[in-house]
């Protein structure tokens, strides 16, 4: 049985269109699934290519980072007796702040915190002082092998004096994991 050759002329037509709208409307689909995915695979392309070219960046920095770790290896300080140290890093820091005229309230010595590289550890305060003086004190704070970071700070312009400023500072100083 030949269903095609005992239909009459409108049904041939009628099925002609059928076929082609069904065509149609099937490469439509598949062209949006394809498009899309080469939108996919053109970004996890783009994204693969990033970090071959940052590996490849390590690559041409592993002297370099070999010689800043044997530097920390070598000058980081080892931490001791946790008070002990939280004591003579409040020390120290009152003492730049004296330098700077810069006035430093309501200590709060933090609990040393054990990282991945370093041992961490911190202390609150709340300084007021003049915009040099303030931001001088925290220039001269942090240097390349005092291993010092301020990990907060949050300052205020005084509103009573505009040439004076108050911070909230948390202060950490790192050591040698054990």
């Amino acid at each position: 049985m030949n269903l095609v050759a005992n239909m009459n002329k409108r049904e041939k037509t009628l099925l002609s269109i059928t076929a082609i709208v069904i065509v149609v409307l099937l490469n439509f689909f598949l062209i949006k699934f394809f498009l899309s995915n080469r939108a996919v695979l053109t970004q996890k392309l783009a994204m693969t290519q990033v970090k071959i070219d940052t590996l490849k960046k390590r690559e041409t920095e592993r002297n370099l980072w070999a010689k800043r770790d044997a530097l920390l290896d070598e000058k980081m300080p080892v931490l001791g007796d946790s008070d002990v140290a939280s004591k003579e890093m409040r020390e120290a820091i009152l003492e730049i702040a004296k330098k700077h005229t810069v006035t430093l309230e309501a200590p709060a010595p933090g609990t040393p915190v054990n990282l991945p590289g370093h041992i961490a550890l911190g202390v609150k305060f709340d300084a007021k002082g003049t915009w040099d003086g303030v931001f001088n004190f925290l220039l001269e704070l942090q240097g390349p092998e005092k291993f010092t970071a301020i990990e907060g700070c949050e300052i205020k312009v005084n509103r009573e004096d505009k040439t004076q400023l108050r911070a909230t500072l948390t202060i950490v100083r790192w050591y040698a994991p054990k």
